[in-house]
């Protein structure tokens, strides 16, 4: 008998959310829906069915991690950071996107998210600008300098300074994300220098999943091993439109 329990178990268990990967805000969520319902069971039905409610709910927590499908993408997107941080989550951004942190992106355990609102208004600027491009002003404006003078496909001398992106996608997908940031008006956006702006929406840029020049969809973001001349390795991080074949991210990390 007990053999046929174990059985059962194990075709039940889900290893990937059980165990040493349970996540405790998913089973605490869930553990507080099965009370829930087996108290609305044990009022709407009878005692009996309060119990096998409470018996099934938390079995299901116990051997699948969760009642409720999509649990663990639902904490971390609804979850506030704070909340998650009790937890023992790490939901701390990258240097570079701290800045702009609850305006355009927030912290989750899986890395930065983007806020909906932001995501909104950023796929509308990509659209309303790509008939024509990013324009000098546009690049100003990324930038935070009164003008700029294009020389290039994707670059342009600022200062008697040169900057060049790496494509006019990932142009174009800066420029309308730094529209919005400064549509927003937000301090901590504003008060950034240009290299800090461009490294943020670099990094920013890495959340879209579909080409600003085109909107085909991107490969699957792949990783190189690179020798360099002093023999260390480098991760390349890079993501391609499958429809235009531009480059959108090439992001070189040590590894």
């Amino acid at each position: 008998m007990r053999n046929a329990l174990t059985a059962v178990g194990d075709r039940l268990r889900r290893p990937e959310y059980t165990g040493e990967n349970r996540c405790l805000p998913c089973t605490v969520v869930n553990v507080c829906l099965t009370l829930v319902l087996a108290a609305v069971a044990t009022v709407a039905l009878t005692p009996l069915g309060g119990v096998v409610v409470l018996v099934g709910g938390l079995g299901a927590v116990y051997f699948r991690g969760y009642l409720v499908p999509g649990t663990p993408t639902l904490t971390v997107r609804y979850f506030p950071p704070w909340l998650l941080e009790l937890f023992g989550k790490d939901v701390e951004l990258r240097e570079t996107l701290q800045p702009i942190e609850g305006v355009a992106v927030r912290a989750t355990p899986e890395g930065g998210r983007l806020v909906d609102s932001f995501a909104a208004a950023w796929d509308d600027r990509i659209e309303s600008m790509r008939a024509t491009g990013a324009s000098e002003a546009d690049v100003a404006t990324l930038l935070g300098v009164d003008e700029v003078s294009n020389v290039g496909e994707a670059a342009y001398v600022v200062d008697s300074g040169l900057r060049q992106w790496l494509s006019p996608s990932a142009l174009l997908a800066d420029a309308a994300a730094a529209a919005v940031l400064a549509d927003r008006g937000d301090d901590a956006w504003t008060s950034l220098d240009p290299d800090e702006r461009v490294a943020t929406l670099r990094d920013l840029r890495k959340h879209l999943d579909y080409c600003p020049l085109c909107g085909g969809a991107l490969d699957a973001e792949e990783t190189e091993t690179v020798e360099t001349c002093c023999t260390e390795s480098e991760r390349v991080l890079m993501a391609t439109c499958l429809d235009c074949d531009v480059r959108l991210i090439e992001d070189l990390n040590d590894r």
